[in-house]
């Protein structure tokens, strides 16, 4: 999945670059963020990243990074997560793009994937060093993956390069006064014909017999995606969600068409503002999460970023809002912060790109963190969103109004500051965001408390495929609608949960039956929750913590 939303500089309030990205992915996932530091490595110093495709040189000198990782036992899925941001203010992150036509893509050695992002981050000054970085790497290995669409953002410019499995690609720039929406499909109508790639691309499309000049202009998302995958419902709806809220406008009509009308970017009916980049991010209807098709914010959602950037990459604000955004409150970063908030990061970055594609179970173990603290928030705001939605709504707003009247106060300061005083500036900025982080530990706990969630315990570890029960404390059973009770993990549809098989009154324990969620379950100590209707009406959320075993 995921969602990419890319405002020109001159399509916004603050006449700043935005850059806003839901990161999407199924499945057991940890989200962690890391600060990279700078450093220099031996020439010619290589790495395989994910099994099977082809080693690569890294780049002699790495700049420091903003790297926010995403975490599972799939390399598939985690070669194609992961947002960086990087000391020279440039910005990159990736959407899925279904699949291509390409059936004989030319990979050398298995081809290139996540060490595409990785060392595009390392390396580029500018948005157009990282396209041109990006697209010798894939013309020189191949891309792994079907059909992916990179966004390369700076203070001045955004490039969007959109590749075909193997070594051909489109690159389009989003217009400085446009906004680029981005779902999981190709975007790009009409590539920018001066740009590195096209006239092989073309020529390629001709050659398979995908396009013939006598057809007209070159339309890439046209030639190149797939017949299969072009126009899906779950893409186009977002897509035109997106639209719709940029150019104030009801485009209902369009939802269920194909995508062949919607283009590349628009000019918005006022210019964006983070307020805006939010409301779409944060976008659903009806149950909001798990609806058909979803919608931009839903049950795949890990987590949602919004970067604002700026002539000096400390002064680069990232806000980042935790599992799902529209139950989570966006935290502002600042760039050149030199430490990570307590509860943000479990390994340090080193580490972690060591284990990146070598995970062990256990190391998706629940914790007490950030990212599993707004995942218990989110996941039972969803179960009891008819009752307790506006209140958590209200609490989430009311703190991101306070923090966006702090940033304000205080980024002039920090801003003359950096000139003359870095290391001041650098401590005002660590101070503040540490403080915001606090409060959003504080806010989520108060959350927590609103939700009324229910603490629960096991009856020993939950074999996949067998039975297991759970024991409420300080639950009145005889009150719940004992049918209607489900329990199962975050980021499976209630469909897929498993049903309650009885309730021992006596003593408030529940019996669920084995469930589908149970056939992809993780070997980890794993957060699951429990839907709880009652008899008058009412809905309960409760969380049970155990050990899963296969």
């Amino acid at each position: 999945m995921c969602m990419t939303i890319l405002a020109g500089r001159y399509a916004t309030v603050s006449g700043e670059v935005l850059v806003g990205h839901n990161e999407d992915a199924p499945g057991r996932f940890m989200m962690q963020t890391h600060l990279v530091k700078k450093r220099r490595r031996h020439p010619g110093t290589k790495i395989s990243f994910e099994p099977g495709l082809s080693e690569l040189e890294l780049n002699e000198t790495r700049t420091n990074l903003f790297w926010s990782e995403a975490s599972c036992l799939d390399p598939e899925a985690c070669a194609f997560c992961d947002l960086y941001a990087n000391g020279h203010g440039v910005v990159i992150c990736t959407n899925n793009c279904a699949d291509s036509r390409e059936d004989t893509p030319e990979l050398l050695d298995g081809g290139i994937g996540y060490g595409l992002r990785r060392l595009v981050a390392e390396k580029a000054h500018s948005a157009r060093e990282a396209l041109e970085t990006a697209c010798g790497l894939v013309e020189k290995y191949g891309y792994a993956s079907s059909g992916r669409s990179y966004s390369f953002a700076d203070k001045d410019d955004i490039f969007v390069m959109q590749i075909v499995h193997g070594k051909h690609y489109a690159v389009q720039r989003v217009p400085d006064d446009e906004v680029a929406v981005i779902p999981n499909h190709y975007t790009i109508h009409e590539p920018d014909k001066g740009a590195p790639g096209y006239d092989e691309l073309v020529s390629y499309a001709h050659s398979r017999g995908w396009y013939k000049p006598v057809d007209g202009t070159f339309d890439f998302a046209h030639v190149c995606q797939s017949p299969e995958t072009s126009g899906l419902d779950k893409n186009t709806y977002r897509h035109i969600r997106a639209f719709e809220i940029l150019l104030d406008m009801d485009l209902s009509e369009l939802k269920w068409q194909k995508w062949q009308g919607l283009p590349f970017s628009v000019k918005p009916s006022r210019k964006v503002d983070v307020a805006m980049m939010k409301e779409i991010l944060r976008s659903h209807d009806g149950n909001p999460h798990f609806s058909e098709p979803l919608t931009i914010c839903n049950t795949e959602t890990l987590e949602s970023t919004i970067i604002q950037l700026r002539d000096n990459p400390d002064r680069i604000i990232l806000r980042k809002a935790l599992a799902r955004p529209s139950y989570s409150p966006y935290l502002a970063w600042y760039m050149g912060i030199p430490s990570i908030p307590a509860g943000y990061e479990d390994t340090e970055p080193e580490e972690s790109l060591a284990q990146h594609f070598h995970l062990k179970p256990e190391a998706l173990d629940w914790k007490d963190n950030a990212w599993f603290r707004a995942l218990e928030v989110s996941t039972a705001a969803e179960i009891l969103s008819a009752t307790k939605e506006d209140a958590v709504r209200g609490k989430i707003a009311a703190f991101e109004e306070e923090e966006e009247r702090e940033l304000a106060d205080i980024d002039g300061q920090i801003e003359l500051s950096l000139r003359s005083k870095p290391d001041i500036a650098r401590a005002i900025m660590e101070g503040t965001v540490m403080k915001w982080a606090q409060g959003v530990e504080g806010l989520m706990n108060s959350l927590r408390d609103e939700l009324g969630i229910l603490t629960a315990t096991a009856s020993g570890a939950v074999t996949c495929g067998k039975a297991f029960a759970v024991r409420l404390d300080g639950v009145n059973t005889t009150e719940l609608e004992e049918s209607g009770c489900i329990c199962g993990p975050s980021y499976e549809k209630y469909s897929a949960w498993s049903k309650c098989a009885g309730i021992n009154h006596a003593d408030g324990t529940l019996e669920f039956s084995a469930g589908e969620w149970m056939k992809d379950a993780v070997q980890c100590f794993t957060d699951l929750y429990m839907m709880l209707p009652c008899r008058d009406g009412k809905k309960l959320a409760g969380c049970v913590r155990v050990q899963v075993r296969r």
